[in-house]
């Protein structure tokens, strides 16, 4: 995470189309303008925003009151902002610095910097279930701190916000890390001294990644270390890089406890952005130089979605007359591709958010000419493209949702008519579900049943596709069976023994394709008279499946079906007072004895063979004769 540039949450893999008259992932966002979030009064002194869901974020801030200064806080839900609120009840002491950090479950918190006796404090707060803020707790030491500078901070799944920053005391800085559980009191952690400029980053699964100076030496060194939720940190380890350095670096987290860490390295007196990537046990990897040799960087930020993805962004002047922001992305596993022209032109090097996500969804954040700027990139066959998200003349933050929408807000500088206005951009597309039918219908004749849902745009349409399979084949190519529907189930004609696998897919009103939905499979019973056997009665009966059984009471009697292609495997039967049993073969080895004494019909599960195989089915009687046996149909799913 970064001071006043929130982390990362994003996901929205990009899926692509089926060749079958539907548009790829197309480079289709809307901008949402959310206005005066803040009422208008003096300047906002500092400003922040976390997402933590589809269109949901919080945003914080800080401003001068009569008495002293506030925090305050609003809360969007479906990118709708609700009043704002004061976090601190009353005016302190020059509050600034605040963060907002928040988690996927709707755990909220706000951080801030606090003078109090003469010393600054790192402070923080909770929002409540009753829909107040729970006042005002430190997270730092109670004393001997002079200044605070460098606060980063990032909440878990569990709801721990984890603090870093930089203290100052007698001349000798010093970092601290806090980690404040729910209802529980912040335990704080105490690094070196000489130790500065602290970056970051935590994951929902509380594992926490650290990035710092250390100029114990009387050389700036880089450190990094981490830990996770039951363990302390691990031993710091020196980033080696033979030249200078900027003192600022970056420090990023994905799910599965990878990471990485970015700085600008001095190189034949241009600064390069460089990035260092951490294993999850705390390795540090080779160093890898993102920026071309010969081209001085600055103002560099780093982003890694959720699954790993890594987006290095920085400014640059190129051509000897225009200042850019490039930006190179890792695909997990893989290296930095070549630079691309994220803004081609700005009017100075710019400060920026770089934010990414799991399908590689590229957004660059920054102000340029008093216009908070969203520059964004959806499409790898299609250039960047820019949403203009309102004026904003001062301090500015983004972040992305795990579907890779982004929310970015600015302060405007106006004297007393100053606030704090916010904008989403709708990226991702609607999420979307096949609800029904069930795993097995008693009919080939049944109703398909979806719900695709967007948070931002609102849903303009639905594709809904099927692949089919016939009891003793492979599965044939998907068909659309809903083409821009609006409706959100219709029926479906199926076979006789036949697997469909169902997907959705939305549009949003803001041409957004979503990704498909997992599948959902429905698998129509064989009828029993697909199987083979002698001496067996066939019937027709009312209640069965299909209006059909075949029954016998003789011991001996056999009933087989060949060429079966199935994963899973069940028999519809019938008890009766007094039934009989049946033993059931799987390619000549049994597998199954079935007592039919009883009432009903029953569906009795047979064989799980895990993935699809080729067999013979076979049912043989085995009781005696005069007991009733009725076979009435046979699921053969994929």
């Amino acid at each position: 995470m970064r001071t006043q540039l929130l982390g990362l949450t994003t996901a929205a893999l990009a899926v692509s189309s089926l060749a079958l008259g539907l548009s790829a992932p197309a480079q289709a966002v809307g901008g949402i303008d959310g206005g005066n979030i803040s009422t208008s009064g003096d300047v906002p002194t500092s400003v922040d925003v976390a997402a933590f869901g589809a269109g949901d974020a919080l945003a914080t801030w800080t401003k001068p009151v009569v008495g002293g200064t506030k925090v305050y806080a609003a809360i969007a839900t479906d990118g709708v902002w609700g009043s704002p609120q004061a976090v601190t009840a009353a005016p302190v002491t020059d509050a600034h610095d605040a963060h907002a950090v928040a988690n996927a479950n709707g755990d909220l918190a706000v951080v801030w910097n606090q003078t109090i006796g003469g010393e600054q404090k790192v402070r923080g707060s909770r929002y409540l279930a009753n829909g107040t803020w729970d006042g005002s707790t430190l997270l730092s030491a109670s004393t001997d701190i002079s200044t605070v500078d460098s606060i980063d901070a990032g909440m878990d799944a569990a709801g721990r916000v984890h603090v870093a920053f930089d203290t100052e005391h007698s001349g000798a800085d010093r970092i601290q890390t806090s980690v404040w559980a729910k209802g529980g009191t912040p335990v704080v952690d105490n690094f070196g001294y000489h130790t500065f400029d602290p970056s970051l980053d935590v994951n929902a699964a509380g594992d926490v990644l650290l990035s710092y100076y250390d100029n114990e030496s009387g050389e700036d060194t880089i450190m990094v270390t981490r830990r996770n939720a039951s363990l302390g940190w691990l031993g710091p380890k020196p980033i080696v890089w033979l030249g200078d350095t900027q003192n600022e670096t970056e420090a990023e987290l994905a799910d599965d406890g990878s990471g990485a860490v970015m700085f600008g390295g001095v190189e034949a007196a241009k600064t390069r952005a460089i990035v260092v990537r951490v294993s999850p046990n705390g390795t540090l990897g080779n160093i890898e130089l993102v920026s071309p040799t010969g081209v001085g960087t600055s103002y560099r930020d780093l982003a890694v979605s959720p699954n790993g993805t890594m987006q290095a962004t920085w400014t640059a002047f190129e051509g000897g007359n225009t200042y850019v922001i490039r930006a190179a992305v890792s695909k997990p596993g893989q290296g930095f591709g070549t630079a691309a022209l994220a803004e081609p032109k700005t009017i100075t090097s710019q400060p920026h958010v770089s934010l990414v996500s799991d399908g590689a969804d590229q957004v660059v954040v920054h102000n340029d000419a008093d216009q908070l700027t969203v520059r964004h990139h959806t499409n790898p066959v299609l250039p960047w493209d820019q949403y203009d998200a309102g004026a904003t003349n001062g301090a500015f933050a983004a972040d992305m949702d795990r579907e890779g929408n982004v929310v970015a807000v600015g302060v405007v500088e106006n004297a007393f008519n100053s606030y704090v206005q916010a904008d989403f951009l709708d990226i991702a597309g609607p999420a979307a579900a096949v609800t029904a039918p069930g795993a097995v219908v008693g009919s080939p004749s049944f109703d398909v049943a979806w719900k695709v849902t967007d948070s931002l745009s609102g849903v303009k349409s639905t594709d809904v596709m099927v692949r089919t399979a016939a009891w003793n084949s492979g599965f044939g190519p998907q068909q659309v069976i809903a083409d821009n529907t609006t409706t959100t189930s219709q029926p479906f004609a199926g076979t006789f023994g036949s697997t469909h696998c169902f997907q959705a897919q939305g549009t949003d009103k803001a041409g957004n394709l979503g990704f498909r939905s997992p599948e959902r499979c429905t698998t129509v019973p064989l009828d029993d008279t697909a199987l083979v056997g002698t001496k067996w009665k066939r019937t027709t009966k009312a209640g069965a499946f299909n209006n059909t059984a075949t029954v016998t009471k003789k011991k001996g009697r056999k009933l087989t079906l060949t060429g079966v292609q199935a994963r899973h495997l069940d028999l519809i039967l019938t008890k009766a007072k007094k039934g009989g049993k049946v033993k059931v073969y799987w390619n000549g080895t049994a597998v199954k004895t079935i007592n039919l004494k009883g009432t009903g019909q029953v569906t009795v599960p047979v064989l799980d063979l895990g993935s699809v195989q080729t067999g013979t089915l076979k049912i043989k009687v085995v009781s005696k004769n005069g007991r009733k046996v009725t076979i009435d149909g046979i699921v053969a799913a994929k």
